[in-house]
């Protein structure tokens, strides 16, 4: 009975001081149709539009592509099954996503630039 009980609680959205939020799947679950990225454990990324997700956080995407870290196109793959023990992370903004390796590249393009700056004088 308490274990019923439990499992109807955590479905529902909660709030705590006015401020309502709801656990991760059932986020997920609102953005089904919509478009994700997806970065699993061993790095392979991918981006698609999200079909269904489960319990256990298997996604199916269709329109899916494999892509690198710079966004450029490895593979188009249509329709995957992804296991929800392999996922690192799902962005539901994927333009919103940044790359450590990224943010490295900017921090050091300005620095070599004034570098080559330095050198002219």
């Amino acid at each position: 009975m308490l274990l019923q009980a439990h499992a109807v609680m955590t479905t529902q959205p909660k709030t705590m001081k006015g401020i309502r939020y709801m656990q991760p799947l059932d986020y997920l679950k609102n953005y089904t149709g919509k478009n994700v990225f997806v970065k699993l454990k061993d790095g392979t990324e991918y981006s698609g539009k999200l079909r269904l997700t489960d319990n256990a956080m298997n996604l199916v995407m269709d329109e899916t592509k494999m892509v690198t870290e710079l966004n450029k196109l490895v593979a188009q793959l249509g329709t995957v099954f992804i296991r929800g023990s392999n996922l690192l992370f799902v962005s539901i903004e994927p333009e919103k996503v940044t790359f450590f390796e990224q943010n490295q590249q900017q921090q050091t393009q300005p620095q070599e630039e004034s570098k080559d700056l330095n050198d002219d004088e």
